[in-house]
C-alpha cells in the first residue's frame, strides 16, 4: 500500500473515532479512551517517520506492527460491546 494512502485512511480512522457519539463513549469508559490515545500517538509517530528518510526500515517496520496491533485491540473492543447489545435483535414490541 502506498504511504499517502495508509496515512489517509488513518485520518479517517481518527476522524471517526472523534465523532460525538464516540467521544461520548471515550469519556465513559478510560480503558477505550486510552487505546483511542495509543492509536493517535502511533498514527502522529507514522506521520513523523514517513518524512524522515534516514529512518531505519526495521523502526518504520515496528511502529507499524503496533499500530495493526492497536487498531486490532480497538477492533476487537468494540466487537465485545456490540456483543453485549446483540440481545436486542430478539426484542419485538408489545402487540
Amino acid at each position: 500500500m502506498e504511504m499517502d494512502k495508509l496515512r489517509e485512511y488513518l485520518a479517517v480512522i481518527l476522524e471517526t473515532l472523534t465523532t460525538p457519539s464516540l467521544t461520548h463513549q471515550i469519556d465513559r469508559d478510560p480503558e477505550f479512551g486510552l487505546k483511542v490515545k495509543e492509536l493517535e500517538a502511533l498514527v502522529e509517530k507514522i506521520n513523523i517517520q514517513h518524512g524522515d528518510s534516514t529512518l531505519p526500515n526495521d523502526k518504520f517496520s515496528k511502529t507499524l506492527d503496533d499500530l495493526s496491533l492497536k487498531i486490532a485491540e480497538i477492533e476487537t473492543y468494540c466487537d465485545i460491546n456490540l456483543n453485549r447489545l446483540s440481545f436486542l435483535q430478539n426484542l419485538k414490541p408489545l402487540d
